[in-house]
């Protein structure tokens, strides 16, 4: 019986001592851990190394087999919309990790597209125009007159749904567009009022949500 005794307490021993840990300082007790850390790490010449995978776009959870809101990987490879860095899953998708380089709001111009202008809009009518479909054409490589560099991927890294994006036309000309309506999906309703010329512009922008 005594034995039993003895096994049971050194197992809560362990148990309470493996509460809270502390890695990388010999020597150092439980006591040293941040009272609010279950894992503290310390070191002066050495990092914390996640594991690296190769994610195949945010919404997919692959290589994971579900989405686990907290997980944080580094990703290591350039795909669909996801690109080497760190990422961390809020239970539905991969959400790329701010750094220094992309701390600012993140944002892009529509690729470059062309609007008829040489008939005019018929009154009481709108033109429409799909801004997402343009841009997810374009930038899988299926705009038919599309090169990429050698060893390039396939498809430049887009975002797959039309609403992870913001849509903005921040300057046009108003001697050839008018009425212009953007909905949450990327498609672009206008009245074409003029015809355009060489100097004529429409300017889009795409923000990240």
């Amino acid at each position: 019986m005594k034995k039993i005794y003895l096994s049971l307490a050194f197992s809560f021993l362990v148990s309470a001592g493996f509460a809270q840990t502390k890695i990388g300082v010999a020597g150092k007790s439980t006591a040293d851990v941040n009272a609010n850390a279950v894992l503290e790490l310390d070191a002066t010449d050495r990092g914390l190394l996640l594991p690296r995978v190769a994610l195949t776009k945010t919404t997919d959870a692959t290589p994971l087999k579900a989405h686990v809101a907290g997980m944080t990987v580094y990703n290591t490879i350039a795909q669909n919309d996801v690109v080497p860095g760190f990422y961390y899953n809020d239970g539905t998708k991969w959400q790329q990790m701010v750094t220094y380089d992309n701390k600012a709001v993140k944002f892009f111009y529509m690729p470059t597209i062309t609007f008829d202008t040489s008939v005019l809009t018929a009154a009481g009518k709108t033109e429409t125009k799909n801004l997402y479909a343009e841009y997810a054409k374009q930038f899988s490589m299926q705009s038919g007159n599309a090169v990429a560099s050698t060893n390039a991927p396939d498809t430049i890294p887009h975002y797959p749904a039309a609403t992870d994006l913001y849509y903005y036309v921040t300057d046009f000309d108003p001697t050839v567009f008018k009425n212009i309506v953007i909905n949450e999906k990327g498609v672009m309703t206008y009245e074409i009022i003029g015809t355009g010329t060489p100097t004529s512009i429409m300017n889009i922008v795409f923000v990240v949500k």
